[in-house]
């Protein structure tokens, strides 16, 4: 169908703007609606965390598609302008209490070819992160495969190379339904009716919500999360356990994630903030009495059986779909959607045929925008 195709694509995060890149490139009359203003609304709410989580382990497919995520992303990080200066810190520390959750992880990994890293104790933990000083951790899997990501700044730079080769981006337009016919796709705004060859569904955990599109098993997980400063107490690495701290802007500390069954609800709690000033607490006794900068919640979309959905919607002939990726949005976004860009392209893709939603029953149409 390409080059000469009109594709419209729902979701300006970095899923959708890394499948409109590629599809312009090849030719395709890109458009992007996003209901937000800037855009991007679920990719800005992460905290950037760029890192294989190690429940991964536990599959083996997923874990190939993190890894694959990681390239695809450090690709995007060294060819956008100045995308070498949207990454913080440098490593990771996979954290665990006791000699038993030490030799637990190492068993998980057993055979993976990368691997955990290399075994630090709690002394050897103080000295290359003073911040951990005081900790009760028994120590951590030290690897240089990971990092932070400047959301921001990194949804900013795919909008600019999506506008160089010529997306049209509109902001602040939301889909309020979706019809196929016989010939194409018509998306209906508030203003006017949309038509497009092709539709792209990448927005998060709203892409179950538009009226018009069968629903796929798809939920929202909120996560929390708190960014502190001490002076003079900085972090150089993520520091990886059930929770996480890691190195933020100007020398602070971002502290997340929660993650709760709370719908779209997209607010902080005191639970919320008591959860994550635990973790501070505990993992890093030095920070107990520093400065509180900010607090924010954002949504992660979750499937049921933790594999993401890439592919064409099993019910409809001209839409395709790429959500669920959980807490690896970040991590494994532009990958997303390079692969949905080459299944629009080639009509096939190998890699995502793992994610292919048709592996799913589908409800009946929504009735309510999203």
């Amino acid at each position: 169908m390409l080059p000469g195709a009109d594709i419209l694509i729902l979701g300006a995060g970095v899923v959708g703007l890394s499948a409109a890149r590629r599809l312009s490139a090849l030719g395709a009359k890109v458009t992007v609606l996003d209901a937000a203003d800037p855009g991007g609304r679920g990719s800005r709410a992460a905290a950037g965390v760029a890192i294989p989580s190690v429940r991964l382990f536990d599959d083996p497919v997923m874990l190939a598609f993190a890894r694959a995520g990681r390239a695809t992303l450090a690709e995007d990080l060294a060819t956008l302008p100045e995308g070498d200066r949207l990454r913080r810190g440098n490593g990771i520390l996979r954290i665990v209490p006791d000699a038993k959750a030490r030799d637990a992880l190492a068993a998980k990994a057993e055979g993976d070819a990368e691997g955990l890293g290399t075994w630090r104790d709690a002394a050897s933990l103080v000295t290359i992160e003073p911040a951990l000083e005081g900790t009760p951790l028994f120590g951590a899997f030290e690897t240089g495969q990971g990092h932070l990501v400047d959301t921001d700044g990194y949804v900013d730079a795919l909008l600019k190379d999506a506008a160089r080769v010529g997306v049209s981006v509109r902001r602040g337009v939301a889909a309020r339904g979706v019809t196929e016919t016989s010939t194409g796709v018509e998306v209906q705004t508030e203003a006017e009716t949309l038509r497009a060859d092709q539709l792209l569904v990448c927005a998060g955990p709203w892409s179950s919500t538009v009226a018009g599109m069968p629903t796929l098993p798809l939920k929202p997980v909120r996560g929390q999360m708190l960014v502190v400063h001490q002076p003079g107490l900085r972090l150089t690495r993520v520091v990886s356990g059930p929770t996480y701290l890691a190195p933020w802007r100007s020398g602070e500390i971002v502290v997340g994630a929660t993650e709760e069954d709370a719908g779209f609800v997209e607010q902080v709690t005191p639970a919320g903030l008591l959860h994550l000033s635990a973790t501070v607490a505990k993992l890093a006794p030095r920070l107990r009495d520093s400065r509180f900068v900010r607090a924010w919640a954002g949504l992660r979309a979750a499937t049921p059986d933790g594999r993401p959905y890439i592919g064409r919607h099993p019910d409809m002939q001209r839409t395709f779909i790429a959500t669920g990726l959980g807490g690896q949005g970040i991590l494994t976004g532009a990958h997303t959607g390079a692969l949905l860009a080459e299944l629009v392209a080639r009509g096939h893709s190998a890699a995502a045929e793992p994610f292919a939603p048709s592996r799913v029953s589908t409800g009946s149409p929504s009735r309510t925008g999203g």
